[in-house]
Parts: C-alpha cells; sequence; structure tokens
C-alpha cells in the first residue's frame, strides 16, 4: 500500500468541490507516532535485524450533508523511518443517501462483516492494508455501490457491486512480520480478467428463549483478496530475458491451473511435477525463481451468529469457499463471559474463549490459522481515562506454537491517547507457517491526538 490508487485520486477529485456546497461540514482526525523496538534479528533472509522502527500514522476525516445525501471522505497514511516504507489509502470517498426506505452509496467504503474476537473468515469485502498490522479494521478501502433496506420480517438486506480490485502491497524482503515468501508485484496473474464482484448480506435479530439471536448470512463472487503464491520468474536479473520470465509464468499458471483435489504433497511439489522440463529446469537454476502472486476467483457463502444471554455471548462465524482448484471451509466458534463491577471498582472484565479451524489445502493461500485456540481478558476500567488493558493468546493445537499479544492504552489529556502493546511468538516447528514469525517478539509504545 504505497499510494491512494487511481481510482482513488479520481474519488478525491470529484468530493473536493462538495464541501462548498455541504450543510454541516465536519473535519475530524488524529495523528500518531509510535516506536516499535524488535528484540532479536528477522528468521527470514534479508529481513532488518534487531532494533526499534518509528512509525507515524495519521487519519483525516471530513463528512456533510448535501441536499440529495451526505458526502464521506477519508485518508490514511503510514510511514515507517526505518524501512522507508510508506502507505497512504484514501479509505472512505463516497456519496450516500436514502430513496424512500432504500439506502445508497456510491464510491469508495470500507465494509466490516464478522462477529469472532480471534479471526473473522467470513470479512471479505476489502483488502487488507498492512501484513504486520493484524486488526480488521485495517483495511484498505474498495469502490462499491450498495443498496440496502429493511423488510417487515426478514431484517437488513444489502446488495453490494465492487469495482476495480486491488491486489495486496506486498512487503519488501526486509519488512518484519511477515510470511515466508515476498512476493513480486509487478509479475501479479489473475485467473480471469477484471470484472464487477457482487456481494449480499442478510442481517436480522429475532428473540428466542431467554435471549436475542444476531445472525447474518452473506454471498460473495469475485477474485480471492488473499493471493496463492506460485513458485516462477520473480525479482528478474539481467541474465534472464523478459520473454523467458513470461513463457516461464504462463507455463506455472497453466500448471496450477490443470491442479485438482487435495494431493499429499506441498504445492511446489505438484507445480513442479505439472510443469514442462524447460520450467523445471528454470526452477532448479535459481535464478530469478521467487513468488508470483495469483488471484483465483472465488465464491463464497457466510454465517454469523451471535446469541446473547444474560452475560453470555455465544458466537460463530463460519465461510464456505469455493474455488476452480477445490473447495475449503475455515471457521470461528466461541464464547464471551461478561464479569460487572469487577473488585467493586466498577470495571468490567470480559473473558472470551475460542476454537478456530481451516481445512484449506496447499493449493489455497496460506494461512497461520488452521487449527487453533485463542483465549483473551479483557479489563476495562470505566475510568476518567478510558482505560483499557487486553490479553490474548492463541495456541496451535497441532504444532503448539503461540502467540501471546498484550495491550493497554489510557488518555492523557482530552485530546491525546497512549497505548502499549507487545508480541511474544514461540514457533519452533519449521513445519509451522506461524514460524516465520519466530524471532519478531516486539514491544511498542504509541501516542496519538486527536482533533
Amino acid at each position: 500500500m504505497k499510494k491512494a490508487g487511481s481510482l482513488g485520486i479520481v474519488w478525491l477529485a470529484a468530493l473536493l468541490p462538495v464541501p462548498l456546497a455541504a450543510q454541516g461540514l465536519s473535519v475530524e482526525g488524529e495523528i500518531g507516532l509510535a516506536a516499535r523496538s524488535y528484540t532479536q534479528n528477522g528468521a527470514l533472509p534479508g529481513q532488518a535485524g534487531s532494533g526499534t522502527e518509528m512509525i507515524g500514522a495519521m487519519r483525516l476525516a471530513v463528512s456533510g450533508g448535501l441536499g440529495f445525501g451526505d458526502f464521506t471522505a477519508e485518508l490514511k497514511g503510514r510511514t515507517n523511518a526505518r524501512t522507508g516504507a510508506t502507505s497512504l489509502d484514501l479509505s472512505k470517498a463516497h456519496v450516500s443517501g436514502d430513496l424512500d426506505g432504500v439506502r445508497w452509496l456510491v464510491g469508495r467504503d470500507v465494509v466490516f462483516w464478522g462477529v469472532t474476537e480471534s479471526y473473522n473468515p467470513v470479512n471479505v469485502i476489502n483488502q487488507r492494508g498492512d501484513f504486520a498490522s493484524t486488526g480488521e479494521e485495517d483495511r484498505l478501502g474498495q469502490t462499491m455501490a450498495m443498496l440496502s433496506f429493511e423488510t417487515a420480517g426478514l431484517g437488513n438486506f444489502s446488495l453490494y457491486g465492487l469495482f476495480g480490485f486491488r491486489p495486496f502491497d506486498e512487503p519488501r524482503r526486509s519488512d518484519r512480520l511477515r510470511y515466508y515468501v515476498a512476493g513480486d508485484d509487478r509479475r501479479t496473474l489473475y485467473e480471469s480478467g477484471e470484472g464487477v464482484d457482487f456481494a449480499l448480506r442478510n442481517t436480522n435479530t429475532v428473540d428466542l428463549g431467554n435471549g436475542s439471536l444476531d445472525y447474518a448470512v452473506s454471498l460473495f463472487s469475485g477474485r480471492d483478496r488473499q493471493p496463492v503464491y506460485l513458485p516462477g520468474c520473480a525479482f528478474k536479473t539481467a541474465t534472464v530475458s523478459e520473454a523467458t520470465c513470461d513463457a516461464v509464468n504462463a507455463d506455472i499458471r497453466a500448471s496450477y491451473e490443470s491442479l485438482s483435489g487435495r494431493g499429499n504433497a506441498g504445492l511446489l511439489a505438484q507445480i513442479f511435477g505439472a510443469a514442462s522440463p524447460a520450467t523445471r529446469a528454470f526452477l532448479l537454476g535459481g535464478d530469478s525463481v521467487g513468488a508470483v502472486p495469483y488471484y483465483q476467483d472465488m465464491q463464497q457463502v457466510g454465517l454469523e451468529l451471535a446469541y446473547a444471554t444474560g452475560d453470555w455471548l455465544f458466537k460463530f462465524e463460519g465461510a464456505q469457499r469455493f474455488t476452480a482448484r477445490d473447495n475449503y471451509f475455515a471457521g470461528v466458534i466461541g464464547a464471551e463471559y461478561a464479569f460487572g463491577d469487577v473488585f467493586g471498582s466498577g470495571g468490567g472484565l470480559t473473558v472470551t474463549a475460542e476454537y478456530l479451524y481451516d481445512d484449506r489445502s496447499a493449493l489455497q493461500p496460506p494461512t497461520f490459522v488452521e487449527d487453533d485456540v485463542f483465549l483473551g481478558v479483557r479489563y476495562d476500567f470505566n475510568n476518567m481515562s478510558g482505560a483499557s488493558l487486553s490479553v490474548g493468546a492463541l495456541r496451535d493445537l497441532d504444532s503448539r506454537a503461540m502467540v501471546t499479544t498484550v495491550e493497554a492504552s489510557w488518555r492523557l489529556a482530552g485530546n491525546t491517547r497512549v497505548s502499549v502493546s507487545s508480541a511474544i511468538i514461540d514457533a519452533d516447528d519449521p513445519f509451522d507457517p506461524l514460524s516465520a514469525l519466530d524471532r519478531d517478539d516486539f514491544l511498542e509504545i504509541g501516542l496519538d491526538y486527536f482533533f
């Protein structure tokens, strides 16, 4: 994510004259500075060593009323002084309104789907922002047209047309908190040509027993937001011609698209076996061999359930995905319990336990989540500073790898907030994808000013 994107600039330019005629113009935002310290050198070749990174971030949002509706624009930026990585995204730039009970929106927006705490498999509308930022809120803006309406007994229906696919901005080899491979985004491949993605979601709330059930059913058809990393010609050197590189990647693509089912071999072995002799020789040679991002077409059926009764909240989130190679399921199930007025202090304690499952094959995009459990504890002090403290642990039931996170934040003054976060990653099994992060333990201290 190194730029806002051409479509984003077009939307921003279109909205620039809008505030002149806007009603009730509102401007707000934040600027922040954080120091993130890594205690060890990176585990992957080319990664930065131990030390401290200074990270600056900003967000600027403008909104107001129009004669026919409302407009919203939001710009987000982030820069890392140590690595030189810079991101700028026009996450929101849209006009919206209501026409005879039908809400409409045209432009760029961020849409969140999901109910669980640790992982949201149904959240498919927007592309991930920064790989190093695992929060679901860190998503790139997506250009769309949306219609939403309420029904008497079936709840809300929202229909989306999504335009201008945005590929994931691949990390640099020097970046920390990344997957084993860093794809060459100049060689990106697609299963099909540019088109329009479609999504539909129905949400509703019904009384059930002694509580209430919130549910959502969703459908998505379009490009997968996560790439499959194919072995091929990437980061080409001067000793390899452009024609050779293109020919190798064309054969790699055809070899991958010929695969199906759930073989026991890994992705590299399956593609190598299906490739031509010339491509095999190229891969074995090693020169200009790397990861090529490939975006496949995907259909998804999603279900979200949240049942609240007393101090309990039971949750389920699942997505069944269909691709040309094979189909797979990803889901999370769990519960939360809220303790009120803990220790007589007026604070609130919430405990969360979840089980995460993903049965994708080696032919699908990589994931860190397959058979895991998550335990989280959050304490809200409910004081004048709005202080909170949360601790979370994700454990792989097969490899015993574990990621533990601690986050705390509080308000120093009316518009200033301090945050402290850390992550401890224990993943010694070389066959576990989490082992790529094994040396990425960090401590981060940040200061944000809101206006």
